[in-house]
């Protein structure tokens, strides 16, 4: 098996934080930021990064070890790993400034991350 293309390594995490600064630039002109601290660019752009790089990591791990099946499993552990994402969510509405809009939101960057490192790690035509 081949290293992932390390354009699409930095497409995955670039695109994913590109997208969520976009979405918190959406927030923050709907819903405001109201003191509510995962409203700032850093934690969007680090979060995201992370995110990003582990989920680059699994795949390249997955790619190892399904060979063939690797993208489909990503897909399938991608998506159950953004579902239970959003249990942070709790915790999240206990931060001072917290509102049903903001932590929309917040869960909406969640699955934009997820989108975003999908569509560029995964190939569909082995899914």
């Amino acid at each position: 098996m081949t290293a992932v293309n390390r354009y699409r390594v930095v497409l995955a995490v670039g695109g994913a934080v590109a997208a969520n600064l976009a979405v918190l630039a959406l927030a923050l002109m709907t819903v405001g930021a109201g003191g509510f601290d995962p409203f700032a660019v850093p934690p969007v752009a680090i979060a995201s990064a992370v995110g990003a790089i582990g989920g680059v990591v699994v795949y390249e791990g997955f790619k190892r070890a399904f060979g063939d099946a690797a993208d489909r499993w990503f897909v399938i552990v991608a998506l159950l790993v953004t579902a239970l994402s959003f249990l942070t969510l709790q915790q999240a509405a206990t931060f001072e400034g917290a509102t049903t809009g903001r932590l929309a939101f917040l869960g909406a960057m969640h699955v934009v991350a997820a989108a975003v490192v999908v569509a560029v790690l995964v190939d569909w035509e082995a899914v």
